[in-house]
């Protein structure tokens, strides 16, 4: 079966499911208690697409969305489901969308020492711009770019 990217029109439906990733994948510095995660989940300026394979959720990426520009909340995939290109086609799917919605940039926040997604985001064609001092309880924020 193949994995469909799709954009999450009802987010009551999927909420518990993105927050079981969210909390089982994430660093502890990126995570956010059940309670903050569906305050900003349902915000109207939030935009969330799933990885689904049938029924079963196995990724997400979710974005604040301004005038031109698309911020990434977060990005995760089931961890028995990583290293299968859903991250990439998550967030190829967020590039498509950015571009037939006439965003001009893709922004984020990751933590310094975590070589793992900046590595992820230099590969896809992000680029480091600046650095957030503080940003994380113990460690900076690398301030990366996409520019569509």
């Amino acid at each position: 079966m193949e994995v469909k990217i799709e954009i999450v029109e009802n987010k009551e439906k999927y909420y518990d499911d993105l927050y079981k990733i969210h909390k089982n994948t994430l660093l502890e510095q990126d995570q956010m208690s059940k309670k903050c995660f569906y305050e900003e989940f349902t915000l109207p300026t939030r935009k969330y697409f799933v990885a689904k394979k049938g029924d079963l959720i196995l990724g997400y990426i979710g974005v604040l969305k301004t005038i031109d520009d698309y911020n990434i909340m977060g990005i995760a995939v089931e961890e028995n489901f990583q290293h299968k290109k859903i991250g990439t086609k998550l967030l190829q799917t967020l590039i498509k969308d950015a571009k037939l919605n006439n965003i001009a940039t893709i922004s984020l926040e990751v933590d310094e020492k975590n070589e793992k997604a900046i590595n992820f985001y230099k590969k896809n064609g992000f680029k480091l711009t600046n650095i957030r001092k503080n940003y994380y309880k113990d460690n900076d924020a690398y301030i990366m770019w996409y520019y569509l």
